[in-house]
């Protein structure tokens, strides 16, 4: 991978943890392939098949939430011409608006295509970590 398609999909991630972090769902959408092809394969085992789907389980979130934190870490990205993957670590903190917190944390992957001058998030994939890791 060339060392400005690295650069590229490494501010990608930025911003778009960024946007998660800020609550800011139209910042957030714009990562992603809002098509109804679109899937999130989150942490529970629950499919969100197509870009509305999964909009109103973060509009949910974002909105009930007092606080939302995303971490991914340990990125590995590869591309190839239009494409990429990557996969990592991630991490999020939510607190509720009493106070309580929930912290999840797993493996996720993600596959992109470049649309036009963008990259797009047309796939997501988060696992848990197992008990007692």
């Amino acid at each position: 991978m060339s060392v400005e398609t690295h650069k590229e999909l490494d501010d990608f991630f930025r911003s778009m943890r960024q946007a998660y972090n800020s609550r800011d769902l139209k910042l957030y959408r714009s990562h992603f392939w809002t098509n109804e092809r679109f899937v999130n394969l989150d942490p529970s085992g629950r499919i969100d098949a197509g870009w509305g789907a999964y909009e109103e389980i973060l509009d949910q979130e974002f909105r009930y939430m007092e606080k939302v934190t995303l971490e991914l870490r340990d990125l590995r990205m590869t591309s190839f011409d239009a494409a990429a993957i990557a996969q990592g670590e991630w991490r999020v903190v939510q607190i509720d608006p009493d106070g309580r917190e929930v912290e999840q944390s797993g493996r996720a992957s993600f596959t992109l295509v470049r649309m036009r001058d963008d990259w797009k998030i047309v796939q997501q994939h988060f696992s848990a970590d197992s008990e007692g890791e």
